[in-house]
C-alpha cells in the first residue's frame, strides 16, 4: 500500500528540509545522529517518487484504505494458491512488481536508519519509532500486518512502546470509505434491499472490516467486508517475497527451504481470502467443541445464506477483548488463557484444522465467561501422520524426557539431511536435549535464550547448521508464539508446559488403545536404566491439578443434570480403553503389592522361611504409594499455609463436592439420586467387565510371583 506525497513534495523540498535539520543539530551528538537527516530524507524523496510513479496522480484515499489501489489490468490472484500462477501473473506487470520493491525497500530502509540513527535515546524517540513501524506495516498492506500481528504478543521479545502499537494492528486498522464498503455488500445481495451503513465499522483489521446490522430475520448481526483491491496486491508481495527468500537462503547458506515457507505462507493467506471457507471452519469447530464437551468454548454462528466470498455474516457476540479482562480481572484472565490453551491444542492434535491467528481481537469472553473464537479466515491443516509425531513430542515434553527430543525433531523433519550424521553423536542429542529442557523451564525469551546459546554454539561450531523449521510447522509455531506472548503478558514467569496438562487429561479419556504408552510415558515420566517404572508423583499430581483448568473447559450449564453429566462420565470412560490399560495395570499392581504386605504381617515367619520376600519391583511400588500419599495429603488436607488453602486440587474437590451437595438439597433431589443410581445401574455390565480384567491381571501377577519363587513352588507341590 501506498502513502503517496503531497503534491510537491519531491527530492528537492526534502534534501532541503534535511540541510535546515542538519544546521540545527547540537554539537556533541554521535555521528550516526548527525547522519540520519542526509539519509533519511534522501529515503523518503525516494519513497514519494516511487508512489507518485505507481499512482501517477496523488490519491488521498489509498493512505485511510489501507491497500494500494489495483487496476483492472493487474495481477490477478488464483483462488488457491499455486506459485507458479502467481509468478506467471506478476510476470505480465513486471513494471508494477519493480515499483511495489521499491516502496517495500524505501519505507523499511527508512524507518530502519532512523532506528539505527536513534539506538539507546530516549523513551519518546522509541515511542515514535514504534509508531512509524506500525504505520508503515499498514501502507505496505495485510501482507506485513499479519507480521506486525504476531509480533506484538511478544511481550518477552520487545519493549513495551512496540507491544503496545503493535497491538493496535489488530484491529485498528485505518477503514476504507463506506461507500465501497456499501457496493460490495450491493454485488454479493443483489436481491436485498440495504439500508445506508454506519459511518464508521465497529472494528478495521488487515482485510476487511466489520459492520455491526441488525437485519429482517436475523437480528443483530456481524457483517464483515473484504477490503477492495487487496487480491492483487497480495499476489505481487507474494511473488517479492518469493523471490526475496530464496536470495537471502542462497546467500546466508540456511538449510530451511524459506521459498516452501513463503508457500506455505501464501497457501492460508489467499484461503483467508475467501470468507464461505471462513464460515465452514467456524460451524466444523462448534460440532468439533460439542463433540468433546468443551462448554466453555465457542465461536460465532455464520450465516450461510448471507456469507460469499467477499462477504462474512455471523450472529453478533457481545463480548470484552482478554486484555480487556486482563486490566479487570487478571485471574479470570489467566482462566480464559487455560482454556484457550488446551482448546488449542485440541484442534492441533484432534480437529487437524488449527485457528492460527490468536491475537486477542479474536479471542473475546462472553458476559458468561465463555471463550468465543472469532475470525477463522487463518487455519493450518495438520494431516493424521504429522498429528502422532506431535502427540509423541507433547507427551515427551511433559514428561520431562529430553533425552527422546533427538528423535522427535528428526522424525518432524526439523533436522536438515546433512544434519542427520551429527544427530547421531551422543554429546549433540545432549546438547539438544539440555536446549528443550532450557525453553521448557518458562520466563522471558530473553532468560531462556541466554541459557541455550552456549549449547547451540557448540553445536554450530562442531557440525555447523543442522536445524531447519518445516513448511507445515510455519503457522504451528505462529499460533503458539502468539499464545505463549498472551501467557507471559499475564505472568512473566508463565511456563506454556504447565497449560497442557488439562487437555492431557481431557485426551486420556479418548485416547485409543494404541496409545497406552503415551500416556504411560507422561504418568511415569523418564525411564531410568535398569529402574523400575512407577508413577511420577510430580506428574500425576500435575493431571491433578489440570482438573479444575479441565472443568472449567467442559463446565455445563447451572442447569444440568448430574444423572446425565455421571451418564456422560461413564461413557467417556467406556470408550478411553488406553487410559483403562493404564490404570488397571497400576491397580492390579497396587494390590498385589498390599496382599503381598498383608500376607507379611499375619505370616511373616512363614513366608521368610518360603523366601516370600519383597523384591525390587514391591520396593518402587511402595515408595511411589508413600509419596502419593504424603503429596495428597498436602493437598487436600486443610491446613494454615495459605498456598495449601489455595492449592488447585483442594479447590477443585470442594467445588465437585459443594455442586453435588447443592443439587441434592435441591427440591428434584430426591428424584435427581433416583436418576443417578439407575446410570449407575446400567453401568452393571461395564463395571463387571473392568472386574474380570482386574482380577485376570491380578492372576498373571500371582502365577509370575509363585514362578519366580522356587521353595514355594516345592512346597505348593509336596502338599498337593
Amino acid at each position: 500500500m501506498l502513502a503517496p506525497g503531497r503534491p510537491g513534495a519531491g527530492p528537492q523540498p526534502a534534501l532541503a528540509r534535511a540541510v535546515r535539520a542538519v544546521r540545527a543539530v547540537p554539537a556533541g551528538l554521535p555521528p550516526r545522529q548527525i547522519a540520519w537527516p542526509w539519509v533519511s530524507s534522501a529515503l523518503v524523496a525516494f519513497y514519494r517518487c516511487a508512489a507518485r510513479r505507481a499512482h501517477r496522480t496523488p490519491c488521498a484515499r489509498c493512505a485511510a484504505r489501507g491497500t494500494a489501489r489495483a487496476s483492472e489490468s493487474g495481477p490477478r490472484l488464483p483462488s488457491v494458491y499455486s506459485a507458479e500462477e502467481v509468478a506467471e501473473a506478476c510476470q505480465s506487470h513486471g513494471s508494477q512488481v519493480f515499483q511495489r520493491f521499491l516502496q517495500v525497500f524505501a519505507r523499511f530502509s527508512g524507518w530502519a536508519t532512523r532506528a539505527w540513527a536513534q539506538w539507546g535515546s530516549r523513551r519518546s524517540a522509541e515511542e515514535q519509532l514504534a509508531q512509524e513501524l506500525r504505520e508503515a506495516l499498514v501502507e505496505l498492506g495485510p501482507s506485513f500486518v499479519k507480521v506486525g500481528q504476531m509480533l506484538s504478543s511478544r511481550v518477552d521479545l520487545l519493549p513495551p512502546a512496540y507491544v503496545e502499537e503493535l497491538g493496535r494492528l489488530t484491529d485498528r486498522v485505518a477503514p476504507f470509505p463506506k461507500e465501497e464498503a456499501e457496493a460490495i455488500l450491493k454485488e454479493a445481495w443483489p436481491d436485498r434491499a440495504l439500508e445506508a451503513l454506519p459511518s464508521q465499522p465497529v472494528a478495521a483489521a488487515s482485510l476487511g472490516q466489520v459492520y455491526c446490522l441488525d437485519l429482517e430475520q436475523h437480528g443483530c448481526v456481524a457483517v464483515k467486508v473484504q477490503r477492495p483491491g487487496i487480491r492483487g496486491q497480495i499476489c505481487v508481495d507474494l511473488y517479492i517475497l518469493r523471490h526475496l527468500a530464496g536470495w537471502v537462503q542462497r546467500f546466508f547458506q540456511l538449510n530451511t527451504d524459506l521459498p516452501a515457507l513463503v508457500d506455505e505462507y501464501g497457501a492460508r493467506l489467499v484461503d483467508e481470502l475467501d470468507f464461505t471457507r471462513e464460515a465452514e471452519r467456524s460451524v466444523a469447530f462448534s460440532r468439533f467443541a460439542s463433540k468433546l464437551s468443551l462448554g466453555s468454548v465457542t465461536t460465532a454462528r455464520p450465516v450461510p445464506e448471507l456469507t460469499t466470498s467477499s462477504v462474512l455474516v455471523t450472529e453478533w457476540v457481545q463480548g470484552e477483548r482478554l486484555e480487556l479482562t486482563a486490566a479487570r480481572d487478571l485471574e479470570e484472565a489467566q482462566r480464559l488463557q487455560a482454556v484457550a490453551m488446551t482448546c488449542y491444542l485440541a484442534m492441533l492434535l484432534e480437529l487437524g484444522s488449527l485457528h492460527a491467528d490468536p491475537h486477542w481481537g479474536n479471542l473475546l469472553r462472553r458476559e458468561d465467561g465463555v471463550l468465543v473464537i472469532i475470525d477463522w479466515g487463518l487455519v493450518a491443516d495438520i494431516d493424521d501422520g504429522l498429528r502422532r509425531q506431535i502427540l509423541r513430542y507433547v507427551a515427551n515434553i511433559l514428561s520431562n524426557d529430553y533425552d527422546a527430543i533427538p528423535a522427535d525433531l528428526v522424525a518432524m523433519g526439523f533436522i536438515a539431511p546433512r544434519g542427520l550424521m551429527a544427530m547421531e553423536e551422543k554429546q549433540v542429542a545432549r546438547s539438544i536435549s539440555d536446549v528443550f529442557q532450557s525453553l521448557a523451564a518458562g520466563g522471558t525469551a530473553q532468560q531462556r535464550i541466554a541459557d541455550v546459546l552456549p549449547a547451540l554454539a557448540e553445536i554450530k561450531q562442531q557440525h555447523g547448521s543442522i536445524g531447519q523449521i518445516p513448511a507445515p510447522f510455519v503457522y504451528i509455531l505462529r499460533c503458539f508464539s502468539i499464545l505463549e506472548g498472551h501467557g507471559l503478558r499475564l505472568d512473566r514467569n508463565y511456563r506454556i508446559v504447565e497449560d497442557c496438562y488439562p487437555y492431557l487429561a481431557n485426551w486420556a479419556l479418548r485416547a485409543k488403545a494404541s496409545e497406552a504408552p503415551l500416556i504411560r510415558s507422561v504418568l511415569y515420566g523418564p525411564r531410568v536404566q535398569g529402574a523400575v517404572a512407577v508413577p511420577d508423583v510430580n506428574q500425576v499430581l500435575r493431571l491433578l491439578r489440570g482438573l479444575p483448568r479441565l472443568q472449567d473447559l467442559q463446565e455445563a450449564s447451572e442447569g444440568g443434570q448430574l444423572a446425565e453429566e455421571l451418564r456422560t462420565s461413564l461413557r467417556s470412560l467406556r470408550r478411553a480403553r488406553a487410559l483403562q490399560e493404564v490404570l488397571l495395570h497400576e491397580a492390579a499392581r497396587t494390590l498385589d503389592v498390599l496382599g503381598r504386605e498383608v500376607a507379611e504381617a499375619s505370616l511373616g515367619p512363614v513366608l521368610a522361611t518360603l523366601g516370600f520376600e519383597r523384591n525390587e519391583e514391591d520396593e518402587a511400588v511402595l515408595g511411589a504409594l508413600k509419596a502419593m500419599q504424603n503429596a495428597l495429603q498436602e493437598e487436600l488436607v486443610a491446613g494454615e499455609a495459605e498456598e495449601l488453602i489455595r492449592s488447585p486440587f483442594r479447590r477443585f474437590v470442594q467445588s465437585l463436592l459443594r455442586r453435588m451437595g447443592t443439587r441434592l438439597n435441591a427440591r428434584q433431589g430426591l428424584f435427581e439420586s433416583a436418576d443417578v443410581a439407575r446410570v449407575l445401574w446400567e453401568a452393571r455390565p461395564f463395571a463387571m467387565a473392568l472386574q474380570m480384567r482386574l482380577m485376570a491381571m491380578l492372576l498373571q501377577r500371582f502365577e509370575r510371583r509363585l514362578g519366580d519363587n522356587e521353595k514355594l513352588c516345592v512346597y505348593i507341590y509336596i502338599i498337593s
